[in-house]
């Protein structure tokens, strides 16, 4: 029987291998979306408002894509969920009895890629439609097991490839090429378009970077050491980056030589942590997960 879905409105921070946890590890996350005028807070709102898991926001046009956890006995599974900006409701897109997690515009497609958890404990690179009926489909495998993964330009993407240690993986879904390119990576992918470079976290001496590669040259540049316990950022526009701390978020312009600055203060909505956020720069909106586990 497929799960019901929780919701107050509706119309891991850990490694993603769903299937294994029971309802008592689940994470307690929500997902808010700030609404910004320049660097000041016209409002923040708890979109997924309810007990449990969710998580991991991507921007798309006109809403906000984010996984939620829904409890299947004593396991837990999850689904992909769109908050739509101008009608306020979420809708479920996949409401499968398999794992969906990490969903994320598919360039110059009306649809969304997302790593799938199969009943055999895979984990592979999927392609949904927005609109149903759309039939899903394989994307690509790897060697090991997918945790997360971000487009680039021409169907070129960069994977984190599970293993010991995890990898980084650059490749391409239609000529179905893949190699590694890194190790010892973290678990933000993303990419800037206008820079035409890729950005992943990287270990260096127990402590984490924020390091760009260049698929033309593979070359690998850190830029910015993150602070200890902080595993996740954003990009802000084309030249700076973002990282929760506390209650409160930091921003480093790339390549200044000043170190990163408090830039907006979330106390009063989130008085826990925040982990992972998303920044779009042509609605200046922010989505961010307070963490209250």
């Amino acid at each position: 029987m497929k799960k019901a879905v929780g919701f107050a409105v509706i119309a891991i921070a850990s490694l993603p291998l769903f299937a294994n946890n029971t309802a008592s590890t689940l994470p307690n996350t929500d997902v808010f979306l700030v609404k910004l005028k320049g660097n000041t807070i016209i409002s923040a709102e708890n979109i997924s408002n309810r007990i449990g898991y969710d998580n991991q926001p991507n921007f798309v046009d006109g809403g906000l894509l984010y996984t939620a956890g829904f409890q299947q006995g004593e396991l837990w599974q999850t689904d992909v969920m769109l908050y739509d900006f101008k009608t306020k409701q979420t809708k479920n897109l996949t409401n499968t009895d398999v794992s969906e997690y990490s969903p994320t515009k598919v360039p110059n497609e009306d649809g969304f890629s997302v790593i799938l958890e199969g009943h055999d404990a895979s984990q592979e690179l999927w392609q949904y439609g927005f609109s149903k009926p759309v039939t899903a489909k394989l994307l690509r495998k790897e060697v090991g097991k997918i945790g997360y993964h971000a487009w680039g330009q021409n169907y070129d993407l960069i994977t984190f490839v599970l293993g010991k240690p995890h990898a980084l993986y650059f490749g391409n879904t239609q000529k179905q090429t893949g190699k590694p390119v890194a190790n010892d990576i973290g678990r933000t992918l993303a990419f800037n378009k206008t820079r035409n470079v890729y950005s992943f976290s990287q270990y260096k001496n127990d402590q984490q970077w924020i390091t760009l590669f260049d698929s033309q040259n593979e070359s690998l540049k850190p830029v910015l050491q993150l602070p200890e316990s902080v595993d996740y950022y954003a990009w802000q526009g084309d030249d700076a980056l973002i990282y929760g701390k506390g209650s409160a978020i930091y921003h480093w312009r790339l390549d200044s030589s000043d170190k990163p600055s408090k830039w907006l203060d979330l106390s009063a909505h989130c008085a826990h942590k925040i982990t992972r956020l998303k920044y779009q720069s042509s609605t200046n909106m922010l989505a961010f997960v307070c963490d209250r586990t």
